[in-house]
């Protein structure tokens, strides 16, 4: 079974559960392709304070540089495995550039059947900034998503009107939440309790199960699955409080823009009904610097007319 074949079923509303799950499995096996000391008591970052950036721990960027990581996977510990999360959250944002790209959203669901959006993205990561703007369909053009300072607002022009959301509320009821835009930051989120390896199709992981330590999240725990060759991650299990597994992400698709290893293809499989699911990519990639403006409402409400 090809690539091409598998994504063609992937958005072929009428799949079993059963079916469904195959098939994310064997995009994960075969579609995964990537180009080219923190602790309990202090999870985001062991010393304390911020710089350079909103929710940055002390040294978040400078500690990773010349962090050596046992040679053998059997080796880590706790604190080598969230500093490997550090790892992958620092590779997969762009905190020396703004960057900006299209995402088109394929959300299938037994509802609503299969519905497409393509929206525009701009992030400012070292800020923890986002603005996005729908493209299409046209029923929905111009709303518009946008976090600065903290806060997160949605945007509907035909009311004028911007109201208040959160980084846990799910997307255009899809299985994709408001936090998948942001820059990845689970090693400042989450500190870990337990780690393993094993295998995930042909390649060798680190398993490391992880519990949040603020309640901004969506999901209070997760288990990561990272690749060790190569340190990207491939698969995050995302469960309650109650350890029910609500949403499974894979992420199939890397490419290397400068220093950034961008997980171009996600997809989001709902743990509770299996026939719901997203995938999420991202084309048109830039690093261009981002005006200011961008990131205010004010821009918001005339690129939105």
């Amino acid at each position: 079974m090809d690539i091409r074949n598998m994504k063609m079923r992937f958005l072929n509303a009428r799949l079993t559960s059963k079916l469904s799950i195959v098939l994310f499995g064997l995009v994960l096996v075969f579609g995964a392709r990537a180009q080219g000391a923190p602790s309990r008591s202090a999870p985001g970052g062991g010393a304390g304070g911020l710089m350079g950036g909103i929710g940055l721990p002390l040294n978040f960027l400078q500690a990773d540089k010349d962090y050596k990581f046992p040679d053998d996977i059997n080796k880590y510990t706790a604190n080598d495995f969230l500093m490997l999360v550090r790892r992958t959250d620092i590779r997969s944002s762009f905190y020396n550039s703004d960057m900006s790209a299209t995402i088109s959203m394929v959300n299938v669901s037994p509802d609503r059947g299969t519905f497409v959006i393509k929206q525009q993205i701009f992030r400012r990561d070292k800020d923890d900034a986002f603005l996005m703007i729908t493209l299409e369909p046209e029923s929905r053009k111009g709303q518009g998503m946008l976090r600065v300072d903290n806060n997160m607002w949605r945007y509907d022009p035909t009311s004028r009107k911007f109201t208040h959301t959160t980084l846990k509320d799910t997307y255009e009821n899809s299985t994709v939440t408001n936090n998948d835009f942001r820059r990845w930051q689970r090693s400042i989120d989450y500190f870990v309790e337990k780690i393993s390896t094993g295998t995930l199709g042909n390649y060798n992981v680190i398993i490391g199960e992880l519990k949040a330590n603020n309640d901004e999240v969506p999901f209070p725990y997760i288990k990561m699955y990272i690749e060790a060759d190569r340190k990207i991650v491939l698969k995050v299990e995302e469960y309650s409080l109650s350890m029910k597994l609500l949403r499974t992400a894979y992420y199939t698709q890397y490419v290397q823009i400068g220093d950034s290893f961008v997980p171009t293809v996600q997809i989001f499989q709902d743990g509770l009904i299996p026939e719901k699911r997203s995938q999420v990519t991202y084309t048109d990639i830039s690093t261009k610097p981002v005006p200011d403006y961008y990131f205010t409402k004010e821009y918001l409400e005339r690129v939105s007319q």
